[in-house]
C-alpha cells in the first residue's frame, strides 16, 4: 500500500549548505596545520630524533591529505544534496504543470 511521501525541499537545502560549511572548516583546519611546522632540532639532535622528526612528518602529510579527502567528501556531499533538492522542485513543478494540464482539458479550455 502506498502512502504519502513529502520531501522538505528546505531541509535538504539546509543540509546542503551545512556540508559546505563543514568542507570550508576542513580546509581552515587544514590551512593552519599545514602552516605549522617544527623546527629541525625540535625533536632533539640524536639519530633516534631525527627518526621521530621524520615519523611526525609523515604523520602530518597523511593526515594533511586526509583534511583534504575529507572537505572534498563533505564539498561532493553538498552538491548532491542541492541537485537532490532541484531535481526534486523542478519534477514538483513538472507534476503541477501536468495536473493544471489535465484540468484545463477536462474542462474543454485548452
Amino acid at each position: 500500500m502506498a502512502t504519502e511521501y513529502a520531501v522538505r525541499q528546505d531541509a535538504l537545502t539546509r543540509f546542503s549548505r551545512t556540508a559546505q560549511e563543514r568542507a570550508d572548516r576542513l580546509r581552515k583546519i587544514r590551512a593552519a596545520l599545514g602552516a605549522h611546522s617544527p623546527k629541525a632540532d625540535a625533536f632533539g639532535k640524536l639519530p633516534e630524533s631525527q627518526e621521530t622528526a621524520q615519523d611526525y612528518l609523515e604523520r602530518v602529510d597523511a593526515t594533511l591529505e586526509n583534511l583534504d579527502f575529507a572537505a572534498d567528501q563533505q564539498e561532493q556531499i553538498g552538491e548532491f544534496i542541492e541537485e537532490s533538492a532541484r531535481s526534486y522542485q523542478e519534477t514538483e513543478e513538472h507534476t503541477g504543470d501536468q495536473i493544471r494540464t489535465i484540468a484545463a482539458q477536462s474542462r474543454g479550455t485548452i
